[in-house]
C-alpha cells in the first residue's frame, strides 16, 4: 500500500534492499544472528537466546538455568509468549487482522479485533496471557523466584513492546495480572537494562511519523519501565 514519505526522511525508512543481499549469508535466512568468538555465525531467535543466556550471569545465577527443571519451565513459558506473538503480528495481506502491521503503517490500532479475544473468560489472548500469569511464582520478583531468567528478558520484551505496538497501552495485559506487571517492572530497574535504555533515548525519540503512528512511540513504555522521563 502506498505511504506517505516520513517528514523529513528520503525515501522512507521501510527497505534499503540491504536485507536482501544479506538474506543468502545468514545461517536461516532470518534474522536475528549472532558471530561467536570462533567465527561462526548462528541464528533463530531463542537459540541465540539461549546460547547467550548459557554464557550470562546475573548475580551468582545463569541467565537459562542448569536445573533441568527450571530450564524447561523457562522454555516452557518463552513457547507460550511465541504462540502469542503470531496472533499479535498478523498478516501484512490481511490489515484487518494483522494489529502490529496495522500500527507499522500508521493505521491505529485494531481494538474491534482484539478486545473480544482479550476479554476475560472467553477471549483466546486472555486464556493465554493468564497462563502466563500462573506460571510466574508467587515469591518473585522474577518468573522462577529470585532468579532472573531469560523468560523474565523475553517478558520485559514482549509486554511493553504490545503495549504500544498491537494495544494502546500496556493495562490490558497486566490490569488483572499482578505477577507479570511485577516481573516486567523488576527487569526495568536491573541496572545494565536501564543504561542500555537510556543511552539508545534520544536516537528512539527521532524516530519517523507514519500515518497515525509516531514510531517513538514504541519505546515510551520501555523507557517508563526503566524509570527514564517520558514525555506524553
Amino acid at each position: 500500500m502506498p505511504l506517505e514519505n516520513p517528514k523529513g526522511i528520503s525515501p522512507p525508512p521501510f527497505d534499503d534492499g540491504s536485507w536482501g543481499k544479506l538474506k543468502p549469508e545468514t545461517p536461516w535466512g532470518t534474522l536475528p544472528t549472532l558471530t561467536l568468538p570462533s567465527g561462526e555465525t548462528i541464528g533463530q531467535q531463542r537459540s541465540v537466546l539461549r546460547y547467550l543466556g548459557k554464557k550470562i550471569k546475573h548475580g551468582e545465577s545463569y541467565l537459562y538455568p542448569t536445573d533441568p527443571e527450571s530450564a524447561v519451565h523457562v522454555d516452557g513459558f518463552m513457547d507460550m509468549l511465541e504462540d502469542i506473538w503470531p496472533i499479535l503480528v498478523g498478516n501484512p495481506d490481511a490489515l484487518e487482522s494483522a494489529p502490529l502491521y496495522s500500527t507499522l503503517l500508521g493505521q491505529g490500532t485494531l481494538d474491534d479485533f482484539l478486545d473480544p479475544r482479550m476479554e476475560s473468560g472467553t477471549g483466546d489472548l486472555a486464556f493465554q496471557f493468564d497462563r502466563l500469569e500462573n506460571a510466574i511464582s508467587e515469591e518473585g520478583p522474577f518468573i522462577l523466584g529470585r532468579t532472573l531468567s531469560c523468560a523474565d528478558v523475553l517478558l520485559f520484551a514482549a509486554i511493553p513492546w504490545w503495549g504500544s505496538g498491537v494495544f494502546p497501552g500496556m493495562e490490558i495485559m497486566i490490569a488483572t495480572r499482578p505477577k507479570i506487571e511485577r516481573v516486567v517492572k523488576s527487569v526495568g530497574i536491573i541496572d545494565v537494562i536501564s543504561k542500555y535504555y537510556a543511552a539508545l533515548k534520544d536516537s528512539r525519540e527521532s524516530l519517523p511519523v507514519v500515518g497515525s503512528t509516531n514510531y517513538s512511540d514504541y519505546y515510551k513504555n520501555f523507557h517508563r519501565l526503566c524509570g527514564l522521563k517520558v514525555s506524553d
